[in-house]
Formats: structure tokens, sequence, C-alpha cells
């Protein structure tokens, strides 16, 4: 029987995070991913509750404009929303684009100013 580390993560793990367990993994890979770039953890943020209203972003990533980044964090200015569930791109569409109020559904809604944030930044944002 093959040995197994106690950082040994299985796609059964991954599966049983909930949406708030997603982001402590997600700000802890930005963490590990800017520490071995040697690049200031400090620009990982996130917290709180994970339901409140957080404009669409769970965890943040705030580097200086201009600093050589890619792969897992693909952009300096980088945020993650963090759902443990599956979302259709129908679901994606209404968590980009939230409609004003939950009676009235509006197709096509601006997009949250938090991603317009992002992308007046040059940005990315992941789900």
């Amino acid at each position: 029987m093959p040995q197994h580390s106690p950082f040994d993560i299985t796609p059964e793990h991954i599966l049983a995070l909930d949406d708030e367990g997603l982001r402590l993994l997600i700000a802890r890979l930005c963490k590990a991913d800017l520490r071995l770039r040697g690049l200031p953890v400090s620009a990982v943020l996130y917290g709180g509750n994970q339901i409140a209203a957080d404009g669409g972003i769970d965890v943040r990533v705030e580097l200086s404009a201009g600093t050589e980044i890619s792969g897992f964090i693909p952009r300096p200015a980088t945020g993650f929303q963090a759902k443990a569930d599956d979302m259709p791109a129908s679901k994606i569409a209404e968590e980009m684009r939230p409609p004003k109020t939950k009676r009235v559904k509006v197709t096509k809604a601006p997009l949250r100013p938090s991603i317009c944030d992002l992308a007046a930044a040059g940005g990315a944002y992941v789900i």
C-alpha cells in the first residue's frame, strides 16, 4: 500500500469543501505562490463573513502594477470568487451581473463594480 504524506490532497478533499473552506484554500494557495516568487504575502486580502455582500470577490490579490506574475495568480490585480457548488454558465453570468432586485429578472444587468475595477486595472476575475 502506498504511503501518503499528510499534505496529499485528493479530489474527495476538494469536493468536501464548502464556500468558506474553499476561500481559505484559495487564500493559502495565493500566499504560498507569492512566497515562492519572493513577493509579499500581504498582497492577499480575504476574511470576514463568507456570505456578506462582498462585491463578488472573496480573495483579492493586490500586487503593484507591472509585477511579473503568472500561473495560479494570473495578474497583479486578481479577484477570486469562491463557489464550492457547480455553476452553469447562466449562474456565472448572474453572479457577475446580479439583477437589481430578485423580483425582476434583468437580462443585461451591469457588471459588478468590483469586476469593472479589476478590468480597469488590467486584472483578472476567477470563479
